[in-house]
């Protein structure tokens, strides 16, 4: 009778889900959250839009010094003490004064968001197929957002601010009593063998995995910033594209699904291949001034941006089981999060459909970088 351990029980994978997923909620919420800021907060959009850009920037801080100094902390502490940080500052920023205060209630949850997601990503990076583990992951992420954001304007409604930010509050009470079900991190004997950073030693195929990470990101959210303006540009009303957006993520939902069946039974280089094959087709079809084109590439997008990530992040996490490069690689993808947008605005100005061949240059870019990356793999799990 075979016994789990603790690095590899269901029990533990489910408690990183939750926590994980929970954690990333006020992601999944952001646009509201950016509404209720201005109608109930009497911010600015630009107030609005600095109250977040503060979060996301803390949080990659977050990520960054758990790659720095914070990956020699206890895990389950770590994340305790984040998620009891994102309770105090979801309660308070109801109650924000203004916007100074805002800014460092929402600076304060971001970073307290890096420490708890970090621990979660180092614990996946430990266990025995992170690829599969991220796909789960993933599914479960998409899912719960999907259902979360079909309630979140009757919880905007009826609650307004403060009913958003007591959900950000409950899903964190969740999380932290699952913190006790966090494994720790792995003796140092057991990373060995794997190629893992001595100290400042350059790992060059982890390097790579994050950058492509971060031209990954930056350019989804140029597409994802732009895809209502380009269907537009095609002939769509904004309903019309509202459903098609719609559809995208049920694509996406069934773009990890597709990872979890394929696991590694075909490798992971094809699988990325064609995940990236998907991806810049789609931007190029998104890039035409065709109705249909549109409506093709952005069912497409969703689904091979979803069926490849798990592949990347899990190819990151097999180069260091340790976790840090995991986060790093997390905290390149914010900032891919944030500068994608703002490349895509200098070229809007010469038509919106510029931004389907930007994303289609980042995604190519994105790709040259995972050849290193899926080159140190070890040769059993390529093909």
């Amino acid at each position: 009778m075979s016994v789990e351990t603790p690095r590899e029980s269901r029990t533990s994978l489910a408690a990183l889900i939750v926590i994980g997923t929970g954690a990333m909620t006020s992601a999944t919420l952001s646009p509201v959250m950016l509404g209720l800021y201005i109608d109930e907060l009497r911010l600015t959009a630009s107030q609005a839009s600095l109250a977040l850009a503060a979060e996301n920037g803390a949080y990659a801080l977050g990520l960054l010094l758990f790659y720095l100094i914070l990956h020699r902390a206890k895990r389950p502490l770590l994340a305790a003490i984040g998620l009891v940080v994102m309770i105090v500052t979801s309660l308070l920023t109801a109650r924000a004064g203004g916007f100074v205060p805002l800014l460092a209630i929402r600076a304060a949850f971001g970073l307290a968001m890096g420490f708890t997601a970090s621990t979660v990503f180092a614990a996946y990076a430990g266990r025995a197929d992170p690829q599969r583990v991220w796909a789960i992951a993933t599914f479960v992420n998409l899912t719960y957002a999907a259902i979360l954001l079909t309630l979140s304007g009757w919880i905007a409604q009826t609650f307004g601010l403060l009913g958003i930010v007591a959900v950000l509050a409950m899903v964190a009470v969740i999380g932290l009593a699952c913190t006790r079900l966090i494994p720790p991190a792995p003796p140092p004997a057991a990373l060995a063998s794997k190629v893992v950073e001595n100290g400042w030693t350059i790992n060059v195929p982890a390097i790579c995995g994050a950058l492509a990470l971060l031209c990954l990101y930056a350019g989804h959210t140029t597409l994802w910033s732009f895809q209502e303006r380009m269907g537009l540009a095609v002939g769509l009303d904004r309903s019309q594209v509202g459903v098609l957006l719609g559809i995208s993520v049920l694509g996406a939902i069934a773009g990890a699904i597709l990872s979890m069946t394929a696991g590694s039974r075909f490798g992971q280089r094809g699988p990325n291949a064609l995940a990236f094959a998907g991806l810049i087709a789609s931007a190029l079809l998104l890039a035409l001034p065709v109705m249909a084109a549109y409506v093709a590439g952005a069912v497409i997008v969703k689904t091979a941006w979803f069926f490849g990530l798990p592949f990347i992040l899990g190819a990151l996490a097999r180069l260091d089981r340790s976790g840090r490069w995991s986060s790093m690689g997390a905290a390149l993808l914010a900032l891919g999060s944030a500068i994608g947008p703002a490349i895509g605005a200098t070229l809007a100005v010469y038509g919106p459909h510029m931004i389907g061949f930007l994303a289609a240059g980042l995604y190519l870019i994105s790709f040259l970088f995972t050849v290193p990356l899926l080159a140190a793999t070890p040769s059993g799990d390529q093909r």
